[in-house]
């Protein structure tokens, strides 16, 4: 039997969630100063969200160095989960309305097409 190690994935979802905590930091900052509309903090939310499942899942990818697409998409579910998760804590209700679903299974595509482009580089 093959022996995995699952901790690139778990370094993957760390880099990506420190990638997020980052954006966000930056992000706050600059509305303090400027006044910002609601569709562009939608615009930033799943920017943020796809660039940091990228990054996450490319190099978790690029360091065990199979299964791209699984990698990737394992990497994107751990770090949906921990936005969820953050969300309910900050005081979001705990259902899924549509645009939630729609960034979930955006969040898993790019996880799993990271995965691939990961594999290949």
């Amino acid at each position: 039997m093959e022996k995995t190690n699952f901790l690139p994935i778990g370094y993957g979802v760390l880099r990506s969630t420190i990638i997020t905590v980052i954006f966000m930091i930056v992000y706050a900052i600059i509305m303090s100063f400027v006044d910002i509309g609601e569709k562009t903090n939608a615009i930033f939310y799943l920017a943020t969200t796809v660039l940091s499942i990228m990054y996450g899942s490319i190099y978790a990818v690029r360091k065990i160095n199979k299964n791209g697409w699984l990698t990737g998409l394992i990497v994107a579910m751990m770090y949906m989960l921990i936005i969820y998760v953050v969300s309910l804590i900050a005081g979001n209700s705990p259902d899924l309305q549509y645009r939630g679903i729609v960034r979930v299974l955006l969040a898993l595509a790019v996880g799993a097409l990271s995965g691939m482009l990961g594999i290949n580089i």
